[in-house]
């Protein structure tokens, strides 16, 4: 076996002369009389092989009497005190490719401390990241709460037993593996556990679970912390104590029948602010008007609820208040509060701070600490399903890679199109500039990384284009680009078709040519007054009608009646309009009426129809249609080839905002 024997040398010595004035004292952690001594461990040792995390510490005792323990050190830092005797420790995940330093020290019965010896050591190791699963930790007695208990049963369900997640708790600490999960919840809501992480219950505190999320998020593993799990925020190193949640609830509770939920929008000074209503946390879940003096999301309605804060009081910190204590501490962290409580329209407190990542701290923390957040009412919870859509959002958000961007994909020469040129303007103000996105052309194809980029948007808006994909300009349609989409997607990839784009689906592979888009327009336009935009309810007759106006893509945008015979979510209004259609007669391929021409595409191409034309209320044509991954085709595709959606009208757009929203939504839908 290669194994590598680090030896140890002193920190300071190990015998320290002590006869002179009694100020003076050893290098240990406590004071002590100068005609006492306490002896040392030695022979330290750390026995390791690069390529491998496991790391054995050895020493040898004092043989002096009264040894009780010893005392770890990490880096410094870290202090673990062990109340037993022990001459070996293993390091189940130590950190790897940094230097890393280990003091042992032995501990005596009347408080004495002696000097340390260190180990200093540097694993070569090549962390294999790529797994997809999510870890949810919970203590070893979960049981002991219904709030945890019902969390966890529904953890099981939609993510173990789907393959997508693993149940772990501190005995079983071992399963958290940065090479098979990339995010781990992290929840605990108990009755009468004591304020301050080190109190939290079920071995949460343990030094191995301790040691465990410290070594998940060193190498980049993302926390999601919930209810009193705030705390670990502290643990793991993410913020000094003096920063630690301070308000904190841990009662019995009693009847309630308020709605509460959390408060994305925060502040209340002009320009001060902070508008969080359109995060991926709260994607498709209903802002709901008219209980407080804000929209709110609800997470539970009546019951018997706990009320167990366990948030930031931000005017606790010694903050500056100018321009807010929001702002200061988001400067101070590195991070983002996206709620506060229902009713809160000024900057006291943060119930849900996304904490970046750092150059120091490698992972993601989203820490939800809102007594609103509650798995257990005591009953049947009106919004049980948001509070669920809420936990899912959060999960998928903090799994996605932090170093992850999505791409968008545009002609060489997209300057050339106003639209698109528009569309590009807008991408790189809220995408490339925000460090979450990169815009590519044909000429730089080959940036399009699987392991980067999990979607990529593909936009083409061209008077005078030819029909056909093989047509499309600026070298889209060049062999380089093809073979690269086709990889991406055969990797998993998530592609966003719009305008003459959608066409791609032919040229990917996902269908067949016989079944590309055939309603196809290339003209100048003109002047237009008509407001233009999606109708998601397919379908005109009874029992075969589809709904899909509660689908992702449209969250949050006005459902807008009145313009056509059912309500639309709009694109545009007045202006000069190209009237670019690139979608689908559905009529045209020779597909069974029965029941319906939509449905059998449906059944054909393991797709989903979500919207058309305004007007249309019958089954003639497919505007928006969302393609399912197969087992041939792994990623997923969404095309959008209204004419409706268009990024520039030659003036301003009266639904400028609602284009915007819904090409964010299909972004986040895809990522």
């Amino acid at each position: 076996m290669n194994t590598k024997i680090n030896k140890l040398f002193l920190a300071c010595s190990v015998c320290c002369c002590l006869t002179a004035a009694p100020i003076l004292t050893a290098c240990s952690d406590v004071e002590y009389e100068a005609a006492t001594y306490s002896e040392a461990v030695s022979n330290l040792v750390a026995d390791y092989q690069d390529g491998k995390r496991e790391v054995t510490l050895s020493w040898t005792n004092p043989t002096m009497p009264g040894q009780t323990g010893v005392q770890i050190i990490k880096d410094n830092d870290d202090v673990t005190n062990i109340d037993e005797v022990i001459n070996t420790y293993l390091i189940k995940k130590a950190p790897t490719n940094v230097d890393v330093a280990y003091t042992i020290k032995a501990r005596y019965s009347d408080g004495r401390v002696s000097e340390g010896q260190t180990v200093r050591f540097n694993i070569a190791y090549e962390v294999k990241k790529g797994g997809n699963q999510i870890a949810m930790l919970v203590p070893d007695d979960y049981e002991q709460s219904a709030d945890e208990k019902d969390a966890v049963a529904w953890f099981k369900q939609q993510y173990v037993n789907a393959g997508k997640g693993v149940l772990v708790t501190p005995a079983t600490i071992d399963l958290l593996d940065i090479e098979k999960q990339t995010a781990c919840w992290v929840m605990c809501d108990r009755i009468g556990v004591e304020h301050g992480w080190q109190k939290l219950p079920g071995n949460l505190a343990s030094t191995e679970t301790i040691e465990a999320l410290k070594s998940f998020t060193a190498d980049g593993g993302n926390l999601f912390l919930t209810n009193h799990a705030t705390q670990l925020t502290v643990a793991v190193g993410r913020i000094a104590d003096a920063y630690a949640p301070g308000i904190f609830g841990n009662g019995e509770g009693g009847q309630n029948g308020d709605v509460w939920g959390s408060q994305p929008i925060i502040g209340n000074a002009e320009g001060q602010i902070y508008d969080h209503s359109g995060h991926d946390i709260y994607r498709g879940m209903t802002f709901t008007s008219g209980l407080y003096e804000r929209s709110i999301y609800c997470f539970e309605g009546s019951g018997v609820k706990g009320d167990h804060n366990c948030m930031w009081d931000l005017n606790a910190y010694g903050l500056a208040p100018e321009p807010n204590v929001v702002k200061a501490w988001e400067d101070m962290t590195n991070s983002t509060v996206l709620g506060t409580w229902n009713h809160v329209v000024d900057y006291c407190c943060a119930g849900i701070i996304d904490f970046a990542p750092t150059s120091t701290f490698a992972g993601r923390i989203l820490a939800v600490g809102l007594a609103s957040y509650e798995w257990n009412i005591g009953g049947e919870n009106q919004y049980q399903d948001q509070l669920e859509k809420f936990t899912s959002n959060c999960l998928s958000y903090v799994a996605a890679p932090a170093e992850q961007k999505v791409a968008m994909l545009v002609p060489n020469d997209y300057t050339q199109s106003d639209d698109e040129k528009s569309a590009v303007a807008w991408f790189q103000q809220n995408y490339v500039n925000q460090g979450k996105g990169v815009l590519l052309t044909p000429a730089t194809i080959d940036q399009l990384d699987i392991e980067q980029n999990p979607m990529c948007w593909v936009m083409c808006d061209r008077i005078g284009v030819e029909h056909g994909w093989q047509n499309l300009p600026g070298d889209l349609a060049s062999a380089e680009t093809i073979n690269a989409l086709k990889a991406f997607t055969a990797d998993g990839g998530n592609l966003l078709l719009t305008n003459h784009a959608t066409q791609l689906t032919v040229g990917v592979g996902r269908i067949a040519d016989a079944y590309a888009p055939g309603i196809f327009g290339n003209g100048e336009g003109g002047q237009n007054g008509d407001v233009w935009g999606s109708q998601p309810i397919i379908g005109n007759t009874e029992g075969q009608i589809y709904d899909h106006s509660g689908h992702d893509i449209y969250w949050g945008m006005d459902f807008v009646s009145g313009l056509y015979e059912r309500s639309i979510y709009c694109f545009e209004g007045a202006g000069v309009k190209g009237d670019h259609n690139c979608m689908w007669d559905l009529n045209a391929y020779g597909l069974a009426p029965e029941p319906n021409v939509v449905k059998a595409w449906e059944d054909m191409t393991n797709s989903h129809v979500l919207g058309t034309w305004n007007h249309v209320v019958d089954y003639c044509c497919a505007g928006i249609v969302d393609f399912e991954p197969t087992t041939t085709f792994s990623g997923r595709v969404l095309a959008v080839g209204l004419a409706s959606y268009e990024w520039n009208i030659g003036g301003e757009n009266q639904y400028q905002g609602q284009l915007e929203r819904f090409t964010q939504n299909c972004i986040s839908y895809l990522k």
